[in-house]
């Protein structure tokens, strides 16, 4: 007697039914007049490939073969929080608003150094990454930074995510001289835009940034737009478009808001903004745009079927330097949980002349997936939600293996848009 894989989730619209797989992301579409048929009567091809089971069906095993295998974490990614200032005071900064000391601590070359150290005891090949507060108030430490890989036998890449509001003709050409990837941060239009980010004499920064893209677009330097949806943007998260289209910009992604004591959305506006988001994801795919947060770690991987089992490289993959030397997993988790008493994630410094993958906390990290928390077996978002933020998960429930309600926001409402979005563009066009 055969019944349906309990890991075989079943969405309904208008007279079709998918089976979606949540685990092998795999999905077969049925129409209604078929659909009492092969749920009663399930044909062989069905059972090989395990939509349906039998009464020797061991869920455990089953979703044993999907967790990944790679027991060890290899480091591929190294911020540099190379200050720990802002010349904006944007209203949902995770970090300015929870700077205790509101004094600008810059990395030192002699910090920066021992991080060069430190990436050339842990990885020959590495993602540098320039990180702040703003990192461009330290530009010094950056073009040292860059100066020292260059007499090492590390292979590195860089990016920077700045405001972008203080890019001088020298940065650029620096840019553009060392091939950077340069992540500008703006939310919209203008008047989206400036309710949020705003300097720190209350002013708005759209104009300013604009100015800056011109320059970049000018200078042929890559770069790409992080949006952040908040409050001010939630009902409109479609008119980044115009501002991509104004500077020819391919690439973006769209960030969640985090924690911060000044702005706080509730579930109900988070289910919008999620809403809001995979509508305007329907405007990406007709344009032809690359975004990261929906296209590239959702609806990509359920076409080439590859589970997105980490949402973060924050699991294991990457460490993060502070201004003053200490290293952590995780650039969100500075500076609140820095050496606190409990919870010691920026325990390590510069000097560490351990296998940092060896380290516990990076172990602990690099194993959590959804396939490692049981609490997520049965969600059908489980194949494509990588986690979430373990950030989130550890502030507000002071555990990385609790569930970060965010993501499952986004992963559920996504993997549904996904599953009929495949359908409309591949199989009715293959059936028509």
């Amino acid at each position: 007697m055969y019944r349906l894989n309990p890991f075989i989730h079943i969405f309904k619209k208008n007279n079709i039914s998918a089976l979606y797989n949540t685990l092998s992301l795999s999905t077969l579409y049925f129409r209604e007049d078929e659909y009492d048929e092969i749920i009663n009567n399930p044909k062989k091809e069905l059972i090989d490939t395990g939509y349906f089971v039998d009464e020797n069906f061991k869920p455990i095993e089953y979703v044993s073969q999907f967790i990944p295998k790679n027991n060890k974490p290899q480091i591929n990614i190294a911020y540099f929080l190379v200050s720990s200032g802002c010349n904006f005071n944007c209203k949902y900064c995770f970090i300015e608003t929870r700077v205790n000391e509101l004094s600008n601590t810059l990395m030192s070359k002699e910090i920066a150094k021992k991080g060069i150290e430190l990436i050339e005891r842990n990885a020959k090949q590495i993602k540098i990454i320039f990180y702040g507060g703003e990192p461009l108030l330290n530009f010094e430490v950056i073009k040292f930074v860059v100066n020292e890989i260059k007499k090492t036998d590390i292979k590195a890449t860089y990016s920077i995510i700045t405001n972008g509001s203080i890019m001088t003709d020298e940065i650029i050409n620096f840019f553009k001289t060392h091939k950077f990837s340069v992540s500008v941060s703006l939310d919209g239009l203008e008047e989206a835009n400036d309710r949020m980010r705003k300097d720190h004499n209350n002013k708005g920064t759209f104009q300013r940034v604009k100015k800056t893209l011109q320059k970049l677009k000018e200078n042929e330097v890559n770069f790409g737009i992080s949006c952040t949806i908040s409050n001010a943007n939630l009902n409109k998260p479609n008119e980044i478009f115009e501002i991509l289209e104004e500077f020819d910009v391919k690439g973006f992604g769209y960030n969640l808001l985090t924690e911060n004591n000044n702005v706080v959305i509730s579930d109900d506006l988070k289910s919008l903004m999620v809403d809001n988001i995979l509508l305007a994801a329907d405007t990406i795919i007709e344009k032809k745009l690359i975004e990261d947060r929906v296209i590239n770690r959702k609806l990509k991987p359920f076409v080439e079927k590859r589970n997105w089992t980490k949402d973060c490289a924050g699991y294991g993959h990457q460490f993060v330097i502070t201004p003053k030397g200490e290293v952590g997993p995780c650039h969100g988790l500075w500076p609140d949980l820095m050496n606190d008493d409990t919870k010691t994630y920026f325990d390590l410094t510069v000097d560490y002349k351990g296998d940092i993958t060896e380290h516990p906390i990076w172990k602990e990290w690099f194993a959590r997936t959804p396939y490692n928390m049981p609490q997520c077996w049965s969600c059908f978002a489980i194949g494509l939600c990588g986690g979430g933020c373990a950030k989130n998960s550890l502030i507000r429930k002071g555990s990385i293996w609790e569930v970060d309600e965010d993501i499952c926001i986004l992963s559920k409402k996504s993997v549904e848009w996904a599953v009929w979005k495949y359908y409309d563009m591949v199989v009715n066009k293959k059936n028509d």
